[in-house]
């Protein structure tokens, strides 16, 4: 008895011996599996295995021919398939393994969803400001129909984006910036659109060298210099531009107007008889303008006058050049550079235009205008013009009004030069207030007198472009 006793225990000890080593060495099968789709996803998720008993995790999804198959740490719990096809069924399935060896694989289907149809995009991308080197950085603006925008520039040695959305200048030059959106789920994506931001440099870091200049230190009541300005006088009938001057002008100039203060500066003075009864001509108004046509004739290179504008509605001030060859090459063919014009009815704004003969044998120009926050007739301010034979820049207190380049007026020669014989072209400098007429608009009722303030006008070459000016 006692020996068949020991051989049944040896023999169940044999047997609960090997069912504790199948019980350790079973491969268990994903509990509480669900899935959760949109039109191109699907994440799986299922109870944590017993890290113990498994070594890693496969899933697969798959349709028709195609399957896709990924192997998960044995901590995982869930896994997102991507770039699926829409309203598609897929056949999901989890597999725990330990070592070589697969538990039961745990399968089911699910569909994604139908994919929403997507709307038109556009962005609307808000014109950036030229910039100066060393200006604060511009937040770039634009509005998209949906999706996120971002910038991007295609000028790094020129500008960059900061922050995403801020525009800060490096160089002289272009700066192209790019606004791009991929879209969502509702928007396609956005067409690029592109803007260009010129980048210039202060005037003050220009290397330029002074060749000319009328400080306007004569003696009070004296016109202007005579070695440098002729005066202009009349209303403009029988000349080439005819009556008011071909702009619908009310003033006649005379030289009375043109004068001296004794202290530095050259007044223009515009009035009525009311309003000075000792400078009058034939018409209500009367006026001055000066140029240095015949005296001194300039080519390229940097202009810079002082100014103070007049205060009043209806008076239209002006600093600006014309071709010196305008008897022999008749306006607009020899061109007019306004380096500054002003309105009196806008006293916040100054502009600057350049006007030319186009490749069609008329009239075209191009303009530009920069607002102050004050009013300009309140104090001086520094208008400029730098003319290269590739481009030209207009400025005021050193900020870009206008950047002209040549490609801009499909011109080979006017207004860059030099013309078919070789010869770079000149102009002469004007100065003048006009009232009234296309660009003044209407004259206040009460104005009676008004008055252009010149501190000084200095002419430099820049960078090897110009010289002293020419008689």
């Amino acid at each position: 008895m006692k020996l068949r006793f020991a051989g049944l225990f040896i023999i169940a000890t044999l047997l609960l011996g090997s069912a504790s080593a199948n019980a350790v060495s079973a491969v268990p099968s994903a509990t509480r599996v669900s899935a959760s789709t949109t039109s191109t996803t699907a994440k799986i998720t299922w109870l944590a295995f017993s890290k113990s008993k498994i070594s890693a995790i496969k899933v697969t999804a798959s349709t028709g021919s195609t399957k896709i198959t990924r192997t998960l740490a044995k901590s995982a719990t869930s896994y997102t398939f991507t770039n699926l096809k829409s309203f598609t069924s897929y056949t999901f399935a989890i597999t725990a393994y330990l070592g070589t060896k697969a538990g039961s694989t745990v399968s089911f289907k699910s569909k994604t969803k139908a994919k929403n149809p997507q709307l038109y995009n556009s962005i609307f991308f808000g014109a950036p400001d030229d910039m100066v080197v060393g200006d604060p950085d511009q937040e770039l603006f634009a509005l998209p129909n949906g999706g996120v925008t971002s910038f991007k520039t295609t000028s790094p040695t020129k500008c960059s984006i900061i922050d995403g959305s801020l525009l800060h200048a490096i160089a002289i030059g272009e700066c192209v910036v790019v606004a791009t959106n991929p879209g969502d789920s509702y928007y396609k994506p956005a067409a690029p659109v592109q803007q260009v931001v010129n980048i210039t440099a202060a005037i003050g870091d220009l290397n330029k060298t002074l060749e000319w200049a009328d400080e306007f230190n004569g003696a009070a009541n004296s016109g202007p210099s005579a070695a440098n300005w002729g005066i202009t006088t009349g209303d403009g009938c029988g000349s080439a531009a005819g009556c008011g001057w071909g702009n619908g002008e009310s003033e006649a100039y005379a030289a009375c107007a043109n004068k001296h203060d004794g202290n530095g500066l050259m007044l223009i003075t515009a009035s009525t008889p009311a309003g000075d009864g000792t400078c009058t001509s034939n018409k209500t108004w009367t006026s001055g303008k000066f140029t240095t046509f015949g005296k001194k004739n300039f080519g390229y290179g940097y202009f810079e006058a002082r100014l103070k504008m007049p205060a009043g509605g209806g008076t239209w001030p002006a600093f600006w050049t014309l071709g010196s060859n305008i008897n022999s090459v008749p306006w607009p063919r020899c061109g007019e550079l306004d380096i500054m014009e002003y309105a009196g009815n806008n006293s916040t704004r100054t502009t600057s235009a350049v006007h030319y003969q186009n490749n069609s044998g008329v009239h075209d120009y191009k303009s530009g205008a920069l607002n102050n926050s004050t009013d300009l007739s309140e104090e001086f301010h520094t208008y400029g013009m730098l003319w290269l034979p590739s481009e030209i820049t207009f400025s005021f207190d050193g900020r870009p009004v206008l950047i002209l380049k040549k490609s801009d007026t499909g011109l080979a020669r006017w207004p860059f030069g030099p013309n078919a014989a070789g010869v770079d072209p000149k102009m002469y400098i004007i100065f003048n207030l006009a009232m009234g007429g296309n660009y003044g608009g209407g004259i206040d009722s009460g104005l009676t007198k008004s008055t252009f303030s010149l501190d000084y006008v200095r002419y430099y070459s820049v960078d090897g472009f110009g010289g002293p000016p020419t008689n």
